[in-house]
């Protein structure tokens, strides 16, 4: 028996079910900031979309925290919130990326570098939306969108209770990497430019050559 505690299912433990978010703004801190390389995408509408360089976006809730099994808050527990989203330059400003650095960092302090966000404020506007498919009768908090922090007189928004996380694909920090959970971990691995990289090197991995593409079955949908 292995006694890898990593290679043991989750139970979930005590852990008490969590209520869905509160919809609206909420203030937040940037928490994680994780590279996840050039990820395949879902077809849009029937098209296909090509590949895109993805990023990942943690923020940690200030006012918002787990519950204990008695509905009482866990102070040193805040919610957490995730996006991920297609990486582009500055200059697009359409992008969803763009959108993201102007609203945290509207000054431009940190130069375009969103390793750099990480424990700064914004807010976080939640929206509760319900699961399609096998997932019909869930309901799940999302991100609509992100504003600047909040700015009034009298108020100073706490700082991060969780150490921040950067992760970049260019210069892998090992450490970081299995402090995120499996399934990051596999994603990050699956993206179609792992063979080689320096992640794989660092990791130990054997460096496949690439295969010749094999000729298409009549039947094939690809």
């Amino acid at each position: 028996m292995s006694l890898n505690a990593n290679k043991i299912p989750s139970t979930g433990g005590n852990r008490a079910p969590q209520a869905n978010l509160k919809p609206g703004a909420q203030a937040a801190r940037v928490v994680q900031v994780i590279d996840l390389g050039v990820q395949p995408q879902r077809p849009y509408q029937g098209q296909e979309k090509p590949p895109a360089h993805m990023i990942s976006l943690t923020y940690e809730l200030t006012h918002a925290f787990m519950q204990d099994e008695d509905g009482q808050d866990i102070e040193d527990k805040p919610r957490w919130i995730s996006e991920d989203f297609p990486f582009y330059s500055l200059d697009q400003d359409k992008a969803r990326s763009t959108k993201r650095y102007n609203a945290i960092d509207a000054e431009g302090e940190c130069g375009g570098d969103f390793t750099l966000l990480v424990g700064r404020a914004c807010q976080v506007v939640i929206v509760n939306n319900p699961g399609k498919g096998k997932n019909a009768g869930k309901v799940y908090d999302n991100i609509a969108d992100v504003m600047p922090g909040v700015s009034m007189p009298g108020y100073t928004q706490p700082d991060l209770v969780n150490d921040p996380k950067v992760f970049e694909l260019d210069t892998p920090d090992l450490e970081v990497f299995r402090s995120m959970p499996e399934w990051i971990q596999e994603k990050i691995k699956g993206n179609l430019e792992y063979q080689g990289s320096a992640l794989q090197t660092a990791l130990g991995g054997k460096v496949e050559a690439p295969k010749a593409p094999e000729e298409a079955d009549d039947d094939s949908p690809y």
